[in-house]
């Protein structure tokens, strides 16, 4: 009988990692900013699928989006951000809750990216938006 285990927070590994990547240069979150506190560069990390296929891994479908105040500012986020995300595997990230609780987690992979493209996000006119998508797989238990 397998024993399923509740999953390492996968979204928050990724903040973590794209965190450390940007460090002040771009803030990094799961919101957007309100227009009153928008930074001339910021992050989007959202998941939008995946699942646990076994037990010991969970892989989520990660929607990056990177906002920036022209095509190339935006067109370099992306890469930072895509080979922050690539170069974690075998790494292991120790992920800070709101709480001051703490998780190490293991990164198995970035996988099946797709994009960077250009897509213009429709309420937030002044940046330009960049995204991708692709499987970012952690230790499950």
């Amino acid at each position: 009988m397998n024993i399923w285990p509740t999953p390492k927070p996968a979204v928050l590994t990724a903040l973590t990692i794209l965190d450390d990547a940007f460090g002040v240069y771009a803030q990094v979150s799961t919101s957007l900013p309100t227009k009153q506190v928008r930074p001339q560069r910021f992050v989007r990390v959202s998941r939008v699928g995946g699942g646990q296929g076994d037990p010991a891994t969970d892989t989520a479908r990660l929607l990056v989006e990177c906002f920036g105040p022209d095509t190339a500012t935006v067109e370099a986020m992306c890469n930072t951000a895509r080979a922050a995300l690539r170069n974690a595997r075998g790494m292991t990230v120790d992920c800070h809750y709101a709480s001051g609780d703490v998780v190490e987690v293991f990164v198995r992979l970035w996988d099946r990216e797709q994009g960077p493209v250009d897509f213009p996000h429709p309420d937030i006119l002044d940046r330009e938006r960049w995204q991708f998508h692709g499987d970012f797989a952690v230790k499950a238990n």
